[in-house]
């Protein structure tokens, strides 16, 4: 396909080029050093801070100190963060401050890491960012970026909310063809041009300091051969752009660990270019980005609009399209969500726990360190070849181990506030006993928390080992709960219970086995559920069926099963009324692992051989009937003699009221995979069909934000792989009546194959014999077993319109479950009181629905949140180790509808922070904050664009953020930051 297919897609935002754009005089070059260092990917941190990272810092303050002109930009900071603290002389730190303060060392970014833009949340995003006003890109699809290039369209102002337009714009540069490495090949040498240092040496440097791959040094026999190859790459770049000011990035991966050399060879070729510039029509010079984006900002230059589109699916070649990473490594993507989750959880608790006084004698040091622990392994695992699965293995196990380590400690933060609360009498800390241990507990204190600030009625799973349980609340009154056999523990039971929870509140439960000699008592018992068993059902080749069928029902849905193939039948949506044909099954696309034979699968592409087969040849069904839920077991058996399933679906169905708390929870299908271990060179996906007439139209969230219209297209080349679309918390079809909404925890690749299809890949297990790919352990021998979730909505447009923000928060935050064993085997009312009273007493923190709390903190930053006085003492070398104020709570307010999605959802919302928060205290003041929570919003010049007349402009900013009040109003989908001062007690 030619790159003029992409014209009419392209519609407004590519502008031919004005004729004032372009003033006479030569081109004027941006070279700007920089090295892309990646945070993993290949090799550790470890192993990249001792070949080559700590050597790029110590080498580029050096030299930068010997040149004014010199100019260097530093990207992800965790290295940089690294060799500040364990490798950096007070001097080499002092020089850091000049050269910042000067403009000529340049941290463009602010984020510990450069994160993936596909499969990454917007929470996560947010964690490790600070803010800017200007964006690069690079990876977009190959046949755009030549259209865009022929067009002159690389650069626009791009809008990226159809809700508030120009309030949330930003102008992105697309990287062209080159993207941000420096042409290599120059035509006088058989070497790599411009990388005079060569290339890193793991694992360490070597000791003579030659490098493979140096390039041909600047010499008087060669500046002129160097001076033609980068001036004629110059003006080819120039004609892609609208203005004479060419971004000229100068660097690659893993370079600049020996600055000298590439500063002392680059000098002598710009001053070269520059004294004939009359003669080449190019001028060069040393820039960061920002002199870059300066320049283009104060030209008189109408830039078009691009709206809030994404750029995906990329394919980089006709048949390499880079959809494959959506879901690899799943087990990595599942757990960095875990752990985002508890992060998340953890920051409200040990804010409740501080405000209005701390409830007990945790230390904060020590709780901010914790918190700090897993704040940095959530922001480090969201680097564009971690959560994404594209890393080797060991670098994995790094990105894990981080997350682990960083669980643990808020784990324990988590359970010493709970411990603090409930006094010594309750016991020690302890996980449930394995199901084989042997171990005979006295019974468990459950306390469950709820880090969302709606009240939430929500079904919690807890495994026991014992068949007959007892379960009170606080108060010593029975609670509504089920039991009945664990589906991954033979030996085991599911504990079920049914809770409803305040905002940032708890609930408590006292778990107790019932031993034989008191099941005469009282004590009231979990109901037992009832198993019916479905044998094993050979798969059909036909669509015939649906004779017997076995219904599964609550206020909300009938769902029926065919006794025939043991598979889901229909969907009864019962406010329309309608019925739903809805079949699932797992299939396989079968992918090529010899280069030889075409194109291959690996961590990034997803190249199917055909379309997908079916990997299962019998169905065996369970039915666990219970008074609380009903649950349905699938196993899906490789062949009619296999001994062990390859799949499982367990689906569940809540038996409760819908109610003003129970909507969410009656309105969904809750349902969570068993997948693996794969067969090599297979890609497993959950294909779910129904008779929507969705016409092949389906929809996906940008990172949790928002929602993308996704229509299959036809391509010539690789039509299946470039229908497949990142789904990072939700995505949907619809036809007039109805729609089906898959909600996720975790990222996967999702597509629509055929009208009424969804398909979900959960799982990818590749290899292949690529030199490249073999040489960096990259081709995804992934062997695990992954047990992904998926909830179900089905209904009208207003009720699943109403419901999928919510529940998709609902599945990503449930309630945090501690558990502490029992120091005493005595019933409630015999011993001692299980009641909490530091904890129990606080009060809920409520916002409408249409509101998330996105974020409750003590981030415990250092800085002075007086960004002019913070550089001031910065500039006056001030040094040592600030102490952490734990007085500023960061508090972030999300806004989860779009304008016109809903007519009461998505009117504005205006609170009180006062009423809000007032279980945490007195509200003294409320300081508005940027995004991150980095700078006064006050004081804030975001710069402006001059755009083509004809756009919708979003509402003026200033007029919805007066200076210090505490009643505030939120637009849809607009996010806002504050810091809230209480009275201190």
């Amino acid at each position: 396909m030619g790159p003029l297919r992409w014209l009419p897609l392209l519609g407004q935002l590519l502008l031919l080029q004005p004729p004032e754009s372009r003033a006479a005089g030569p081109i004027r070059a941006f070279v700007v050093p920089h090295s892309h260092m990646d945070v993993g990917w290949v090799y550790t941190v470890q192993e990249s801070m001792r070949a080559y990272a700590a050597n790029v810092y110590t080498s580029v303050v050096a030299e930068l100190a010997r040149g004014p002109q010199r100019r260097f930009i530093a990207v992800e900071q965790e290295f940089f963060r690294l060799w500040w603290d364990h490798v950096a002389s007070e001097q080499q730190k002092r020089q850091v401050c000049r050269l910042l303060d000067e403009g000529r060392l340049e941290f463009v970014l602010g984020g510990q890491v450069m994160h993936d833009e596909a499969v990454t949340h917007l929470d996560d995003q947010i964690l490790q960012l600070t803010g800017f006003n200007a964006h690069l890109i690079s990876r977009i699809d190959y046949n755009l970026k030549d259209a865009m290039q022929e067009a002159q369209g690389l650069q626009f102002v791009w809008r990226g909310s159809p809700s508030l337009s120009a309030q949330q714009e930003i102008f992105t540069h697309v990287m062209d063809q080159y993207s941000y490495c420096t042409p290599s090949h120059i035509p006088f040498s058989n070497r790599s041009g411009f990388y005079w240092n060569g290339v890193a040496v793991f694992p360490e440097p070597p000791p003579d300091g030659v490098y493979p791959n140096m390039s041909e040094p600047v010499t008087p026999a060669t500046i002129n051969f160097y001076a033609e190859t980068l001036v004629a790459n110059v003006k080819q770049r120039a004609a892609w752009f609208r203005t004479p000011h060419v971004l000229w990035p100068w660097g690659c991966d893993k370079q600049f660990f020996n600055a000298s050399v590439q500063f002392a060879n680059m000098d002598p070729l710009l001053d070269h270019i520059n004294s004939h510039s009359a003669e080449l029509g190019v001028l060069v010079q040393y820039a960061t980005l920002g002199e870059y984006f300066r320049t283009l900002h104060t030209l008189n230059v109408t830039w078009s609009v691009r709206d809030h589109h994404d750029f995906l699916p990329y394919s980089s070649e006709p048949l390499q399209a880079w959809t494959g990473f959506y879901t690899s490594r799943s087990v990595l993507k599942g757990m960095a969500r875990q752990a985002s989750a508890l992060l998340y959880a953890g920051e409200s608790m040990f804010t409740r726990y501080l405000w209005p006084v701390p409830q007990g004698t945790l230390d904060p040091a020590w709780a901010l360190q914790q918190l700090q622990q897993l704040r940095w392994a959530v922001s480090e695992v969201q680097h564009h070849d971690a959560v994404t699965g594209t890393e080797s293995p060991k670098v994995s196990d790094m990105y894990m181990e981080h997350l682990a380590t960083g669980m643990l400690g808020v784990h324990k933060l988590m359970a010493s506030i709970v411990l603090e609360g409930l006094g010594p009498s309750v016991g020690k800390q302890h996980k449930a006993p394995a199901a084989n241990s042997g171990t005979k507990p006295a019974g468990y204190f459950a306390s469950v928390y709820n880090p969302l600030t709606w009240t939430v009625t929500t079904i919690v799973t807890l495994t026991v080992t014992f068949p007959r349980v007892s379960i009170t609340d606080e108060l010593g009154h029975p609670v509504p709960a089920q039991i009945q056999s664990s589906a991954k523990h033979p030996f085991a039971y599911d504990l079920l219970v049914l809770t409803t929870i305040s905002g940032l509140s708890y609930q408590y439960y006292s778990i107790r086995p019932i031993i034989e000699a008191q099941e005469g008592t009282q004590e009231p018992a979990a109901a037992m559920a009832n198993t019916l068993q479905f044998g094993h059902r050979p798969r059909r080749r036909s669509n015939q069926g649906g004779r017997r069928l076995v219904p599964v029902m609550n206020d909300c849905y009938t769902v029926l099963f065919d006794q025939d193939t043991n598979l889901m039948f229909s969907i009864q949506e019962r406010q329309s009324n309608r019925t739903v044909r809805v079949a699932q099954e797992f299939l396989e696309y079968h992918v090529n692992g010899d280069v030889k034979q075409g194109p291959i699968s690996d961590n990034y592409l997803f190249a199917p051989n055909e379309t997908a087969e079916p990997t299962w040849d019998t169905v065996r069904m369970e039915i666990v009937v219970g008074k609380l839920a009903t649950e349905i077991r699938q196993y899906f058996y490789r062949n009619a003699t296999a001994q062990a399933y390859t799949y499982a679906i367990y689906s569940r169905l809540a038996h409760v009221p819908q109610g003003p708390h129970g909507e969410l929870l009656c309105h969904r299908i809750e349902q969570e995979y068993q997948v693996g271990p794969l067969e090599l060179n297979r890609e497993a996906i959950l294909r779910t069909s129904s008779d929507l007439n969705s016409q092949q139209v389906l929809y996906s969230d940008n990172n949790g934000y928002q929602m993308q219209q996704r229509p299959f297209q036809a391509f010539r080349n690789n039509t299946i792989a470039r229908n497949y679309y990142p789904m990072v918390q939700s995505a949907f079809i619809e036809d007039g009546r109805s729609r089906l909404v898959l909600l996720s925890e975790r990222a996967h690749g999702v597509s629509s194959q055929g009208n009424g299809q969804v398909e979900v890949m959960l799982h990818r297990r590749l290899w292949n014999n690529l030199a490249w790919d073999l040489n960096y352990n990259l081709t995804l021998n992934d062997t695990s077993i992954v047990h992904p979730v998926l909830w179900l909505l089905l209904g009208p447009k207003t009720l699943t319109t109403a419901l999928r923000p919510r529940s998709g928060l609902a599945l990503q935050h449930r309630p945090v479950v501690l558990l502490r064993e029992l120091a005493s085997p005595e019933p409630p009312g015999q011993g001692t009181s299980s009641e909490p009273p530091g904890l129990r007493q606080q009060v809920a923190v409520t916002l409408p629905p249409n509101l998330h709390l996105q974020i409750l903190s003590v981030p415990g930053w250092s800085y002075n949140t007086n960004h002019t006085e913070h550089m001031r003492h910065l500039r006056q070398g001030h040094q040592g180790k600030a102490q952490a104020d734990l007085h500023r709570v960061l508090l972030r307010l999300h806004h989860l509808y779009e304008a016109g999605e809903d007519p009461v959802l998505s009117q504005p919302v205006t609170v009180n922070l006062k009423a809000v928060l007032q279980g945490l205290g007195s509200v003294v003041a409320v300081e508005e904050r940027s995004l991150t929570g980095t700078w006064d919003v006050h004081t804030l010049q975001r710069w402006s664009w001059k755009t083509k007349p004809g756009h919708t402009r979003g509402r003026p900013m200033s007029p919805s953020r007066p200076r210090g009040g505490s009643t505030i109003t939120v637009h849809p989908k607009e996010i806002r930051t504050f810091f809230i001062h209480f009275r201190q007690q």
